[in-house]
């Protein structure tokens, strides 16, 4: 009896070992995952300064350093609108000033409903080209036209001359204490470096008798619109991934408030058909993929298209993406500043 007594104690205390362990445990890994995660935003804040210095010099103009850098609900291009606002209003953007720049910059921001953003296309494929003096083309492929090609001065595409974007977004809140505006309908990928802010006012902003072509207004968002999707669906063995990969990312729980919210985001993005023109035109037998994916907040989304009709059928969290080398980004900042050819940073107080 007095054996089974000392066996039992020693198991009780084993098991408590074990649970403690697991806490432990538990602990640590969230730790690494957090650091990981403030690796990677400091990482991404780094190249996107590094890109948008190089480029006014390649055009001779003078240097503008961004204001901020976007932290976007859009991880990479693929998937992000040409057009914010209506067509995907659950997109959030939060922008967090330099520490270099006064707080003071947000105040009475949040009186206004929508603001301006102006910012640099740094994920363009071609902005080395145009960086380097190379020539910028002049038409461009058109999604909602199927593939009719415009002048690049008469869209809003990303690849012009001078790769400097503007969208509007709703103001949903504004943090001056923390030098943070967090806006809605943004159509920026993750990372975009902010040039500046300016509050929408509808008095000079909003023209009457504007007019813009057809293909887009809003009688262009129709039954025949070439991106329209009739439905989206959410496969049942999908529900599981979904929630585990929301709970892995802390870009999707920074910018929603639960899983559901963010998919209801995803549902807007794929309410529009996001696949290339030649793969969306061709026949189902000459497609190169039966399924798809799409990265929203580190979360890559899989999903299939049938007749118009989208079923998302899995996901997978992806805390960080794969960009090029932190210490080889740094340490060419950091060799630039020393040689006199950017200027040197202010330390953070």
């Amino acid at each position: 009896m007095a054996r089974q007594r000392g066996v039992d104690r020693r198991d009780g205390v084993l098991a408590f070992v074990i649970a403690a362990l697991a806490i432990i445990h538990t602990r640590i890994v969230t730790k690494l995952r957090n650091a990981l995660d403030e690796h990677e935003r400091e990482k991404r804040r780094l190249q996107s300064i590094l890109r948008v210095r190089d480029a006014p010099r390649a055009h001779g103009d003078g240097l503008f350093e961004p204001i901020g850098v976007a932290r976007s609900s859009f991880s990479r291009r693929n998937g992000t609108p040409r057009q914010g606002g209506a067509l995907v209003p659950l997109a959030r953007c939060e922008i967090k000033l330099e520490a270099k720049l006064p707080r003071a910059l947000l105040e009475g921001l949040e009186e206004y409903s929508h603001a301006w953003v102006i910012y640099v296309f740094h994920a363009n494929t071609n902005l080395t080209g145009t960086r380097a003096g190379g020539a910028a083309k002049g038409k461009v492929s058109v999604p909602r036209l199927d593939g009719g090609r415009v002048g690049a001065l008469a869209t809003r595409t990303p690849h012009r001359p001078v790769p400097v974007g503007l969208s509007v977004g709703t103001v949903e809140r504004v943090d001056t204490e923390r030098g943070v505006v967090v806006l809605g309908g943004m159509d920026l990928v993750d990372g975009t470096p902010v040039l500046d802010i300016k509050p929408y006012v509808p008095f000079c902003d909003s023209i009457d008798g504007a007019k813009a072509p057809n293909w887009v207004g809003r009688e262009a968002v129709g039954k025949d619109e070439p991106l329209k999707i009739e439905r989206v669906d959410f496969a049942e063995r999908a529900s599981a991934p979904l929630s585990s990969s929301f709970v892995r990312s802390s870009s999707a729980k920074a910018l929603y408030s639960g899983v559901d919210a963010f998919k209801s985001f995803v549902k807007e993005v794929l309410s529009y058909d996001i696949r290339s023109i030649r793969e969306r035109n061709a026949p189902p037998e000459k497609r190169k993929f039966d399924t798809y994916r799409v990265i929203l907040c580190d979360v890559e989304v899989e999903y299939t298209i049938t007749d118009r009709v989208v079923e998302v059928i899995g996901a997978t969290a992806i805390p960080h993406e794969v960009f090029d080398d932190f210490e080889r980004a740094k340490a060419e900042i950091e060799a630039r500043e020393a040689l006199g050819e950017l200027p040197k940073r202010r330390a953070a107080k």
